[in-house]
């Protein structure tokens, strides 16, 4: 045997070692994320939910467990659709931001002149601007109601919802945080007149397709009927689960509440977000993912930013009638995670699903 073959021979085997070790120490882990995902779902009684976990390029684990529907055996899987909810606002953020790096918008436009249409009682309306309704300090109110049974599906829905509401503020604008899915809501349309397309193509067009999330909509109605899932309820006094009779779709509430997505096509984008926070430090996603208000340091621009360990985690919770989830990345440790759940019960299993595994791969990868 030559020294050149007997040098290859060696790297050969250094080289699969390592693969083999790799293997295996992600084998453990996805059998410790899965004796999580087991345990809690057993119990608070979950119908299913999907997981989407990443560190890096070494370990990448999307799952579906549990049934779509119960009362049947469709089964979950990586590309199942969950109604998402408020993580809807990470896209809506990232939307208006591109628009502000294509100079259509600016963070300091006062929404008045954008939307010069707008009814208001409350002068104080004449102050509010894009980056107030991006961290909700604007002093808008919530939305109260939202009618998902209406279910509009034509294109001037967002358009005529809006400009149908007479505007009054809770607060002064910038003097106090206040969550607003109204605020998103309107972020939207400022969106659709920015752009000059519906709310929802622009979306699919420059932040979802552009993503690998090509399944991903904000319109319920485009989403296969093979991939969706049911929203789930449990009765108060006999504690019994039940399949709701409404899914939470309307189009007038598409900015703040309507992606419809999966694990693994939100760890797609997860995956791309990292890449580029770390490739380029004058992303827009450095500037969404700081405190952008002194009012608070849990907000930024369209992010929700947490402490976990010592470490930064931002993203966003998410909640409706029928689904639960949750989506958190830790940039410095290059991780993202993503649970979404088909029951609005026992809420806490996002936190008490994603919080332990962000542990487990902080540990252990």
């Amino acid at each position: 045997m030559s020294k050149y073959t007997y040098t290859f021979l060696l790297l050969a085997i250094s080289f699969f070692g390592s693969l083999t070790e790799l293997y295996a120490q992600n084998t453990t882990v996805s059998d410790k994320i899965d004796a999580i995902v087991h345990q809690k779902m057993k119990e608070y009684n979950i119908p299913g939910l999907a997981i989407g976990v990443l560190k890096d390029t070494s370990f990448v684990y999307t799952k579906g467990y549990g049934v779509t529907t119960i009362g049947t055996k469709d089964t979950i899987s990586e590309n199942s659709v969950f109604h998402t909810a408020s993580i809807s606002k990470l896209f809506t953020g990232i939307a208006i931001m591109e628009l502000v790096e294509d100079e259509k918008l600016n963070l300091d436009n006062k929404l008045v002149d954008l939307i010069p249409e707008l009814p208001y009682k409350d002068e104080r309306i004449k102050e509010i601007t894009v980056k107030q309704l991006l961290n909700h300090t604007s002093g808008l109110p919530d939305v109260k109601n939202y009618h998902w049974e209406r279910n509009n599906l034509h294109k001037s829905s967002l358009n005529d919802y809006i400009l149908n509401l007479t505007l009054t503020l809770r607060s002064e604008p910038s003097t106090q945080y206040y969550y607003s899915n109204l605020g998103y809501n309107i972020l939207g349309l400022i969106i659709e007149k920015a752009s000059g397309i519906s709310f929802e193509d622009y979306l699919k067009d420059s932040i979802l397709s552009k993503n690998n999330m090509n399944t991903s909509d904000f319109r319920y109605y485009k989403i296969p009927d093979s991939l969706k899932t049911s929203p789930h309820s449990q009765k108060k006094i006999s504690n019994k689960v039940y399949v709701r009779k409404t899914y939470p779709y309307t189009r007038e509430h598409a900015p703040s509440s309507t992606l419809n997505a999966s694990v693994k096509e939100l760890s797609n984008w997860m995956h791309l977000f990292l890449n580029e926070y770390h490739s380029n430090p004058k992303s827009m996603y450095h500037q969404m993912t700081k405190p952008s208000t002194d009012l608070t340091s849990f907000i930024g621009l369209g992010f929700q930013l947490y402490n976990l360990d010592n470490y930064k985690a931002v993203g966003h919770f998410g909640g409706d009638k029928g689904f639960r989830s949750f989506l958190m990345l830790i940039p410095e440790k290059k991780i993202g995670l993503v649970v979404l759940g088909n029951c609005d019960y026992h809420e806490d299993y996002r936190q008490e699903i994603l919080k332990p595994i962000a542990k487990l791969l902080i540990e252990t990868l």
